[in-house]
């Protein structure tokens, strides 16, 4: 098909420049700590780009014959209401200047919309006569050409329908030939929509592959929803860069890890970009298997910090919303053991990890600067060492009292032997020796007693 085109066919070269990207969402604050280097002595990295003029008639002829991706899976679905996309069609028949569509060329030659989807789906639309959810497309809630309201494309007399057709768009074609880590950096860019496209999103249109489509099949994992529940994380594609967190980790191990995570995570992608199918199986299983630990060790309290609250000064608290660093961990830790070997354990390794989290650097590690190599490679020994502590030893550790003694103890008195007051939920609670035990007490029932673990701390430091 030929493309008609008002502007200058002949490809063009521009330098990107350095800027930061403004995300709110906390889990990519750290991501874009450090923005990647475009620009070396050794190589001047461009984006090549194209801009074209294309009437509504030819992005529709282009959909039809499958040259143009109009909703690819990385984008975000159709959201624009009625009433806004009525108000579309009639800015184009009043020749209000419409913004830039921005394209990406894909290897075989195929566009994908990169940014305004919502608008020229609402155009597509309105030629077909019904929204992508089928529904019935008629004009609503025009102010203007108000007596247009009611009317479907195929109502407008022959003028009007030739002036939507004709109606061109100008757009701009991030050609294939981009060098891929380049394209990353521009869709952030060029992302100007009410939404703006988060780094999953973003990776999602620049690394299209047998992995995507890995990421997007773990995300309908219901054991995985279940533990995080956050339907935004879901709808916004974050459930898969946390899946490609954990992959990057399991694969090239923490020590690899080199800043910044955006092109750590990109590496993964571009290097695993068309996985084979029998890899592609070798990773699901690795994740679930890990998953599967993780539920039976920390069930609800999954991937979440724990701490003592402020105002009580006793009392624990689970965290609502997961954290990405303690999933890591937690996940990749799990990689290392097979089934046998944690669930006998499970009671130690809940109790060890609740113990990191009430441990001040650990709590540094997986709260702020998060991407930092030092923090990365902090957390993550930590708590394998606790795992081969707990794991590695063949006899079971005779310090530590297993979760059936405190769970025996809290039935019969919850109260903390120490301060005195009532322990109300079992994880604030530790099982204290009464007799010391570097005195040569025992590790038995009969020499046990629950306390709060802030209360047994403070004992411990003060003595």
């Amino acid at each position: 098909m030929e493309l008609k085109d008002n502007s200058s066919i002949q490809a063009k070269e521009i330098e990107i420049t350095n800027t930061t990207n403004n995300e709110t969402d906390n889990y990519y604050k750290a991501e874009n700590d450090e923005v990647l280097s475009l620009k070396s002595k050794e190589d001047e990295r461009r984006i090549i780009w194209q801009a074209k003029d294309f009437s509504i008639r030819e992005f529709h002829t282009m959909e039809e014959d499958g040259d143009l991706i109009l909703q690819p899976d990385y984008q975000r679905k159709y959201v624009m209401d009625a009433t806004k996309a009525s108000r579309l069609v009639e800015s184009i028949l009043m020749d209000v200047p419409i913004p830039v569509i921005y394209l990406a060329e894909e290897q075989d030659g195929v566009y994908s919309v990169i940014d305004g989807q919502q608008r020229l789906t609402s155009f597509l639309s309105f030629l077909k006569g019904h929204f992508p959810d089928k529904n019935k497309f008629t004009l609503r809630g025009l102010k203007v050409l108000n007596n247009l309201n009611k009317k479907t494309f195929s109502d407008l007399d022959k003028k009007l329908q030739r002036k939507v057709r004709q109606t061109t768009i100008h757009t701009i074609i991030i050609k294939k030939e981009s060098e891929e880590d380049i394209k990353f950096e521009i869709f952030e860019r060029l992302n100007t929509g009410s939404i703006k496209l988060n780094q999953d999103e973003l990776r999602n249109s620049v690394y299209r592959g047998s992995y995507i489509k890995l990421l997007a099949e773990l995300e309908e994992d219901n054991l995985f929803h279940s533990l995080v529940r956050n339907d935004n994380y879901k709808r916004r594609m974050i459930y898969r860069g946390m899946f490609l967190r954990f992959f990057a980790f399991a694969e090239r191990t923490y020590l690899n890890y080199k800043p910044s995570m955006k092109q750590f995570l990109n590496k993964e992608l571009r290097d695993n970009l068309n996985i084979s199918d029998e890899k592609a199986r070798e990773y699901k299983e690795k994740f679930k298997e890990a998953l599967e630990l993780v539920r039976i060790v920390f069930g609800n309290e999954a991937f979440r910090k724990y701490s003592i609250d402020e105002n009580s000064g006793v009392h624990g608290k689970w965290s609502k919303s997961v954290n990405v660093a303690i999933f890591e961990v937690q996940m990749c830790g799990f990689v290392r053991f097979n089934k046998n070997q944690i669930v006998p354990n499970a009671d130690k390794i809940r109790e060890a990890m609740i113990n990191l989290l009430l441990t001040p650097r650990f709590n540094e590690v997986v709260s702020i600067r998060t991407n930092d190599r030092t923090h990365v490679q902090v957390r993550f020994k930590m708590w394998f060492d606790e795992l081969d502590r707990i794991i590695g030893n063949s006899k079971p550790e005779p310090r530590v009292f297993p979760f059936s003694i405190k769970k025996e103890l809290f039935d019969e008195d919850p109260t903390c032997k120490i301060c005195g007051q009532t322990i109300h939920l079992i994880d604030d609670a530790e099982t204290d020796h009464i007799l010391p035990y570097s005195k040569g007490g025992k590790t038995n029932k009969e020499n046990a007693q629950v306390t709060h673990r802030f209360c047994n701390r403070n004992k411990s430091n003060n003595n």
